[in-house]
């Protein structure tokens, strides 16, 4: 993937984002599984440096080729059930979905760190749902607002090699964001998910996670230097 040409990584990335934050955003439907059992999974972008990425995209392919993907199915619903008991409750949550809870010393939400993300968000124009009663350093948010960044890059930036000043200006911001926010907690999160997860698309893809994401952090600063 180190090879391919800038703009093809851009568009590449844009569809990463959107898998991961659906993934992690909302509880899975069988739609969404369906078309990464059908697609989604393999159009995923890979690092051919990375061995472990295309690993863990053909484990969590498996899993779910394994499952019948329809409501109410026990296969189905043992995956919405790891989703939930992971990521929501009813209990504490053992892959707590927030920033704050990894890197605040108190560990509470809506408090400074919290702030600091909405910040962010609202310098780059990116509005949370209406409504929501979410914290905005829940990591499904977190992955959304990669998504939009990297949806207004691919808009502006020019089929070919050369990188426009605007572009460049996303770039950067995706980089300062991921530098700051995503990867401050990135490895405790998806460890706790890989040790708390019981079915192996959930473990799988916590390392997919933590590997495509500092995998991004390197090549955004690879197009911008």
């Amino acid at each position: 993937m180190n090879n391919i040409p800038t703009f093809d990584y851009l568009y590449a990335r844009q569809f990463a984002y959107d898998v991961l934050r659906r993934l992690l955003i909302e509880e899975p439907t069988p739609e969404l599984l369906n078309y990464l059992d059908n697609t989604g999974l393999a159009l995923f972008p890979c690092d051919e440096a990375l061995p472990a990425m295309k690993n863990a995209i053909e484990e969590m392919g498996k899993d779910l080729q394994s499952r019948t993907l329809q409501a109410n199915a026990d296969s189905f619903e043992d995956l919405h059930w790891d989703f939930t008991r992971l990521f929501i409750g009813p209990e504490a949550p053992p892959a707590a979905p927030w920033e704050s809870t990894y890197v605040s010393r108190d560990k509470l939400l809506f408090q400074e760190n919290t702030l600091a993300v909405k910040t962010f968000y609202q310098k780059y124009g990116f509005q949370l749902p209406e409504g929501d009663m979410e914290a905005a350093d829940h990591i499904g948010f977190e992955l959304d607002f990669m998504w939009n960044l990297s949806q207004r890059i691919v808009a502006i930036a020019d089929v070919g090699n050369e990188l426009g000043e605007d572009a460049k200006k996303l770039l950067l911001g995706s980089s300062a964001f991921l530098d700051t926010h995503l990867l401050a907690f990135i490895t405790p999160f998806c460890r706790a998910m890989h040790n708390h997860a019981e079915t192996l698309f959930y473990r799988q893809l916590s390392s997919l996670l933590e590997l495509f994401l500092r995998n991004d952090l390197k090549r955004i600063n690879e197009l911008v230097n």
